[in-house]
Protein backbone atom coordinates (compact mmCIF):
# COMPACT_ATOMS: atom_id res chain seq x y z
CA UNK A 1 0.00 0.00 0.00
CA UNK A 2 1.19 3.49 -0.34
CA UNK A 3 -0.03 5.84 2.44
CA UNK A 4 0.33 9.62 1.32
CA UNK A 5 0.96 11.93 3.74
CA UNK A 6 0.48 15.38 2.23
CA UNK A 7 1.64 18.66 4.15
CA UNK A 8 -0.13 22.00 3.07
CA UNK A 9 1.74 24.94 4.10
CA UNK A 10 1.62 28.90 2.99
CA UNK A 11 4.30 28.74 1.52
CA UNK A 12 6.72 26.54 -0.41
CA UNK A 13 8.32 23.87 2.46
CA UNK A 14 12.24 24.92 1.82
CA UNK A 15 15.04 21.97 1.19
CA UNK A 16 15.94 21.22 4.27
CA UNK A 17 12.04 21.29 5.94
CA UNK A 18 11.83 17.93 3.79
CA UNK A 19 14.71 16.63 4.23
CA UNK A 20 14.37 17.10 7.93
CA UNK A 21 10.91 15.30 7.64
CA UNK A 22 12.13 12.50 5.41
CA UNK A 23 14.64 12.12 8.50
CA UNK A 24 11.89 11.64 10.52
CA UNK A 25 10.31 9.04 8.40
CA UNK A 26 13.47 7.42 8.15
CA UNK A 27 13.72 6.84 11.75
CA UNK A 28 10.82 4.68 11.84
CA UNK A 29 10.53 3.30 8.42
CA UNK A 30 12.20 1.15 6.32
CA UNK A 31 10.16 1.22 3.26
CA UNK A 32 10.83 4.00 0.10
CA UNK A 33 9.97 7.85 0.65
CA UNK A 34 9.00 9.16 -2.57
CA UNK A 35 8.40 13.25 -2.22
CA UNK A 36 6.60 15.41 -4.65
CA UNK A 37 5.61 19.17 -4.40
CA UNK A 38 2.68 20.35 -5.99
CA UNK A 39 1.07 24.17 -6.58
CA UNK A 40 -1.73 24.33 -8.54
CA UNK A 41 -3.10 27.68 -9.57
CA UNK A 42 -6.68 26.52 -8.57
CA UNK A 43 -5.87 25.86 -4.74
CA UNK A 44 -4.72 28.12 -2.15
CA UNK A 45 -2.02 25.74 -0.44
CA UNK A 46 1.38 24.31 -1.24
CA UNK A 47 1.45 20.67 -0.87
CA UNK A 48 4.40 18.60 -0.36
CA UNK A 49 3.38 14.76 -0.37
CA UNK A 50 5.47 11.79 1.48
CA UNK A 51 4.43 9.23 0.52
CA UNK A 52 5.84 5.50 2.30
CA UNK A 53 5.71 2.85 -0.71
CA UNK A 54 4.69 -0.72 -0.16
CA UNK A 55 4.31 -0.04 3.51
CA UNK A 56 1.96 -2.37 5.63
CA UNK A 57 0.06 -2.28 8.55
CA UNK A 58 -1.54 -5.21 10.75
CA UNK A 59 -4.65 -5.26 12.69
CA UNK A 60 -3.21 -6.55 15.71
CA UNK A 61 -0.68 -2.94 16.17
CA UNK A 62 -2.72 -0.66 14.15
CA UNK A 63 -2.69 2.16 17.38
CA UNK A 64 0.88 1.96 17.81
CA UNK A 65 1.34 2.47 14.24
CA UNK A 66 -0.64 5.29 13.64
CA UNK A 67 0.87 6.74 16.88
CA UNK A 68 4.04 6.35 15.37
CA UNK A 69 2.84 8.64 12.48
CA UNK A 70 1.38 10.94 15.06
CA UNK A 71 4.48 11.33 16.44
CA UNK A 72 6.57 11.59 13.22
CA UNK A 73 4.14 14.90 12.25
CA UNK A 74 3.91 16.17 15.98
CA UNK A 75 7.99 16.37 15.47
CA UNK A 76 7.35 18.00 11.86
CA UNK A 77 5.17 20.59 13.20
CA UNK A 78 7.72 21.67 15.43
CA UNK A 79 10.55 21.95 12.69
CA UNK A 80 8.80 23.18 10.14
CA UNK A 81 8.50 27.63 10.17
CA UNK A 82 5.34 28.20 9.38
CA UNK A 83 1.78 26.05 10.35
CA UNK A 84 1.09 23.14 8.47
CA UNK A 85 -2.04 21.06 8.03
CA UNK A 86 -1.08 17.36 7.46
CA UNK A 87 -3.28 14.78 5.77
CA UNK A 88 -2.64 10.71 5.50
CA UNK A 89 -4.77 9.14 3.39
CA UNK A 90 -4.41 5.39 1.50
CA UNK A 91 -2.79 5.75 -2.13
CA UNK A 92 -4.53 9.72 -2.58
CA UNK A 93 -5.50 12.36 -1.07
CA UNK A 94 -6.97 14.83 -3.90
CA UNK A 95 -10.51 14.17 -2.61
CA UNK A 96 -9.39 15.29 1.00
CA UNK A 97 -7.91 18.32 0.09
CA UNK A 98 -10.39 19.57 -2.46
CA UNK A 99 -12.92 19.15 0.95
CA UNK A 100 -9.91 21.21 2.77
CA UNK A 101 -9.94 23.85 0.91
CA UNK A 102 -13.87 24.39 0.46
CA UNK A 103 -14.24 24.09 4.69
CA UNK A 104 -11.18 23.29 6.24
CA UNK A 105 -12.82 22.05 9.74
CA UNK A 106 -14.54 19.34 7.33
CA UNK A 107 -11.83 17.00 8.39
CA UNK A 108 -14.21 14.09 9.54
CA UNK A 109 -14.23 11.73 6.89
CA UNK A 110 -9.86 12.05 6.57
CA UNK A 111 -7.94 8.88 7.25
CA UNK A 112 -5.81 10.77 9.90
CA UNK A 113 -5.15 14.73 9.94
CA UNK A 114 -2.88 16.29 12.57
CA UNK A 115 -2.83 19.85 12.93
CA UNK A 116 -1.98 22.75 15.66
CA UNK A 117 -5.81 23.86 15.52
CA UNK A 118 -8.41 22.45 17.42
CA UNK A 119 -11.39 21.43 14.99
CA UNK A 120 -14.60 22.32 16.67
CA UNK A 121 -17.54 19.65 17.00
CA UNK A 122 -14.81 16.68 16.63
CA UNK A 123 -13.11 14.70 19.41
CA UNK A 124 -9.28 14.42 18.59
CA UNK A 125 -8.27 10.94 18.57
CA UNK A 126 -4.81 12.35 20.27
CA UNK A 127 -3.81 15.95 21.41
CA UNK A 128 -1.05 17.46 22.96
CA UNK A 129 0.68 20.81 23.34
CA UNK A 130 2.04 20.51 19.94
CA UNK A 131 -1.18 19.35 17.45
CA UNK A 132 -4.32 17.32 17.60
CA UNK A 133 -4.63 14.05 15.69
CA UNK A 134 -7.81 13.52 14.16
CA UNK A 135 -8.64 9.71 13.27
CA UNK A 136 -10.95 7.90 11.59
CA UNK A 137 -11.22 3.90 10.31
CA UNK A 138 -14.52 4.59 8.88
CA UNK A 139 -13.26 5.50 5.38
CA UNK A 140 -9.77 4.72 5.50
CA UNK A 141 -8.48 1.81 6.43
CA UNK A 142 -4.66 1.93 5.88
CA UNK A 143 -4.74 -1.40 4.70
CA UNK A 144 -5.99 -3.12 7.27
CA UNK A 145 -9.50 -5.21 7.39
CA UNK A 146 -11.67 -4.57 10.20
CA UNK A 147 -14.35 -6.87 10.59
Amino acid sequence: MRLVNTYLSNRELSVQEIKAVCDLFKDHYDEKIEVSRYKYEDRNYYETDFDLVEVEFYKECIHTSIQTLITIHEQAITLIDQPIEIIVANDDTDTEIQLFEEDCNNVSSFGLFVTKRSIPKLVPYYTSDICHAYLNFKHVSFGVMFE
